[in-house]
């Protein structure tokens, strides 16, 4: 688990926004930019204080240090209405606003609502002026605060602008609502009538987006309390929110509402791992197996081996009937065992890409032991893409590490090889295959530094696709293959769709995941690792595939040959990442 200082929603990674911030836009406050009194490239930064107002006090300050001016609207309940903090904030240079639920309070009654919004104010005016307002959402109540509006006009009070009606199409907004920086977790806010929206899942994106410098104007919500300065701070608001998103996604259940959105313009790669059940790590080619690799295998085995060629049989079918044209990532040895099957895939005109030669790893995942020189690995690599070459008819120009065990040299090692890409690393909070710390990596394509698989400062002839997870404050795999079987199909959806939020992403998953038979009961240290398959995970597929039948669905070569979605880093952030990795 990462420690204190890299988990998201901390006072820490804040400060990290803010530093962000202050090296790439300048910041206005609501008024004014309501008055029109802001430069044609800014941020306007708004927070809304519903709660321990005390933490917006430390925010305030980390702003102030950094010449960050923002917009603080305040509820006027006791536990959030206290004098001395609005004025110490006030003192600040930033803006002091009215957070308003008055028509929530009034049970929709508008006229009551209007006389406790006229009380209110009055009171946060006795303490410093207030030109703008803005309603606090209150997801479990039936009425929107905005709808007050419809009836009187906020401008007899004085009021310049409301933060969300009185907000133009030139902003790109962003929310830390529900605990991330999209919009899954979202009843309420959003901009009304805005339609192109941006989107960031963690901090560590958005600030991705901002030292990117690629949009004029960004407006940026957080909510105070959100932002703790202690672990146990943090650990007892990641539990309140993970309770109140349950609320409100079975509210947007109820309304009918998606709770999750999917920038159109990104793709998916659908990939697919042609392997036997021989091939696991329990039975061939770990440090673990009961056979050394798969040449002793077959010296040792004497009963049948292949539940492999029915069930690729109905994974193209499936495909087909999807309209899928995917990646099969396959194990060389496949020619000699399979006679016929490779030459099935390729015909129906999906990429062939490389899986290892037998499926033997490079990698001990847990001791992080090489279980083979380098020599080894790309003498047997290059003898697998020629063999798989000749019988597709196709040029392989990917590969995916048998278990996923892969290094920052075998990167460059492909790379010598002929190939043009590798999917392999999986950022999650559960596992690291891998020998990086993948600090810097996402679910998003990259350019991995040389003798690495953290991002490169510029560009490569190499790009490397990692896998999709589930940021929920603990990152899920959510990329299919044994999480398919082991996780519900909707968690995979949703982490899907998140990290199409982020860019391109992979889904993987076996033919054997779909197999009728039993498999023979030999293997190391996984007794249950087939209890799930068959029918079952053959229904989690389509439901996968229903769920995302409008996106965009290619191989990865095509990918490659687009560039597209490749996510660049600058030198500082890879700086930074480098000081600390070395610290």
């Amino acid at each position: 688990m990462l420690d204190f200082k890299n988990r998201d929603f901390t006072s820490h990674k804040f400060l990290r926004l803010c530093e962000a911030i202050s090296g790439a836009y300048p910041t206005v406050t609501m008024a004014e930019y309501m008055e029109n009194q802001h430069p044609n490239r800014f941020i306007l930064m708004r927070h809304d204080v519903d709660r321990i107002p005390e933490r917006a006090l430390g925010i305030a300050r980390i702003e102030q240090e950094l010449g960050i001016r923002s917009t603080y609207y305040f509820r006027t309940i006791k536990s959030v209405f206290k004098s001395e903090i609005i004025s110490q904030i006030k003192d600040m240079g930033h803006e002091i606003g009215y957070h308003y639920e008055t028509l929530s309070e009034a049970n929709g009654d508008h006229e009551k609502a209007l006389d406790l919004f006229r009380s209110n104010l009055e009171k946060i005016r006795e303490i410093c002026e207030v030109k703008t307002v803005c309603m606090h959402g209150r997801p479990l109540s039936k009425y929107d605060n905005r709808e007050l509006w419809k009836t009187h006009d906020f401008r007899d009070f004085g009021i310049t602008g409301e933060a969300y009606l009185s907000i133009g199409n030139d902003l790109n907004y962003l929310s830390d609502t529900g605990r991330t920086w999209g919009y899954k977790n979202s009843i309420r806010d959003s901009i009304p009538g805005k339609t192109d929206q941006v989107f960031a899942e963690t901090t560590d994106e958005l600030i991705e987006l901002i030292e990117r410098r690629e949009l004029n104007n960004l407006y940026i919500l957080t909510h105070p309390e959100r932002w703790p300065s202690s672990i146990l701070g943090w650990g007892l608001y990641y539990s309140t929110d993970l309770s109140v998103n349950f609320g409100k996604k079975i509210l947007m259940r109820h309304r009918g509402k998606n709770p999750i959105h999917v920038r159109s313009n990104n793709n998916l790669s659908v990939t697919v791992d042609i392997e036997d059940w021989y091939h696991i790590p329990s039975v061939c080619g770990s440090s673990f197996s009961v056979y050394k690799n798969v040449s002793e295998f077959f010296d040792k085995w004497n009963e049948r081996y292949d539940y492999l060629s029915e069930p690729t049989k109905r994974t193209l079918d499936l495909l087909d009937e999807f309209n899928i044209t995917a990646t099969f990532f396959v194990v060389a040895d496949v020619a000699e065992h399979y006679p016929g099957l490779i030459e099935s895939i390729s015909e129906r005109g999906h990429e062939i890409a490389c899986h290892g030669a037998d499926h033997t790893c490079v990698l001990d995942p847990k001791t992080k032991e090489l279980l083979t020189t380098i020599e080894e690995f790309e003498a047997t690599t290059r003898k697998a893409k020629k063999l798989l070459e000749r019988i597709s008819g196709q040029e392989v120009v990917g590969y995916r590490a048998p278990n996923a065990a892969v290094t920052g040299w075998m990167l460059d090692s492909l790379e010598k090889i002929g190939f043009k890409y590798d999917s392999s690393v999986s950022v999650n909070s559960l596992y690291n295959k891998s020998d990086s710390s993948l600090r810097a990596v996402s679910s998003c394509p990259y350019y991995p530094a040389p003798g690495s698989l953290e991002p490169a400062c510029g560009k490569r002839n190499f790009v490397e696709f990692p896998w999709a997870y589930y940021d929920m404050g603990i990152k899920i795999p959510t990329y299919g293959g044994p999480t398919l079987r082991f996780l519900g199909s909707h968690l995979i959806s949703k982490g899907l769709k998140q990290s199409l939020n982020r860019g391109h992403t992979i889904f993987y998953f076996h033919p054997i995941d779909i197999s009728l038979e039993n498999f023979p009961s030999i293997g190391n240290r996984r007794p249950l690792y087939w209890v799930i398959k068959g029918k079952i995970v053959e229904e989690k597929l389509r439901y996968v595939f229903n769920e995302l039948e409008t996106i965009t669905k290619v191989p990865l070569r095509n990918q490659v040959d687009n560039n597209w979605g490749v996510q660049h880093r600058t030198i500082k952030n890879h700086q930074i990442l480098n000081n600390e990795t070395h610290n």
